[in-house]
């Protein structure tokens, strides 16, 4: 028993990880979800089915924002953080001035992609330079670069960390989805959000981020403007 604890703090210890994106855009593709919605299971199936794709995270990052205003109709949300509502409200009021949320409903560079409710296609994606976000995570630090090739380029920029988990399948006991189970992948574990600057068309920033264990997890970095538009974004297995 010894043995095995000394061998896990080692390995977590070394671990490293060195990851990042192309030159074209790699876009988030945002779901806001609940486990208390019984229209989300199958937005929920969609995004999972995005594992088999070939260029995961090589064109598009899944994100699932589980949130908490549905709590209250039977069944608390395991996942669902408060933070995620508020990111949601802020780009239903502050980017396209609406006062209203709802589930499921997608996001795809801070725009609502309704056509899913149609079609259920992977949408059609823009494939324009963004520049090179390069990530280095080692022991408890995570350093952060960014070029572009535009070094004229002076902009405010948000960095948001986040880790995802996958392979979830939740029993759930109460509300509209009562004596379901539902599979969830690409949950959004953690997100945190720090202020930085593009100067003359790079950054470099370090943070303190520590991982706790690596089984099914996915680390993603994308940098932002201050209206939530994505910039770029890059992400891996851990």
């Amino acid at each position: 028993m010894k043995i095995l604890f000394i061998l896990s703090l080692l390995s977590s210890l070394l671990f490293s990880l060195e990851f990042k994106s192309s030159e074209n855009k790699v876009t988030l593709i945002e779901l806001y979800t609940s486990q208390g919605c019984s229209s989300c299971p199958p937005a929920d199936k969609w995004l999972s089915s995005l594992k088999n794709k070939e260029d995961l995270f090589k064109t598009f990052i899944p994100m699932a924002f589980h949130i908490t205003y549905w709590d209250f109709l039977g069944w608390k949300d395991t996942f669902a953080k408060e933070k995620f509502n508020n990111r949601q409200r802020y780009y239903s009021s502050n980017v396209w001035k609406k006062n209203s949320v709802y589930t499921p409903q997608f996001i795809i560079d801070a725009k609502e992609y309704k056509q899913w409710f149609t079609s259920q296609v992977f949408p059609p994606l823009k494939s324009s330079y963004a520049g090179v976000l390069s990530i280095n995570l080692e022991k408890n630090t995570i350093d952060i670069n960014f070029t572009h090739k535009n070094k004229n380029l002076n902009k405010n920029v948000i960095i948001n960390i986040a880790l995802l988990e996958n392979d979830f399948n939740i029993y759930i006991k109460n509300g509209e989805n009562k004596n379901k189970n539902l599979e969830h992948d690409f949950v959004v574990q953690s997100l945190e959000s720090h202020k930085s600057n593009i100067i003359n068309g790079r950054f470099t920033q370090t943070y303190k981020y520590k991982i706790n264990t690596r089984k099914n997890k996915v680390l993603v970095v994308f940098i932002s403007d201050k209206n939530g538009k994505q910039i770029q974004a890059s992400a891996s297995y851990l």
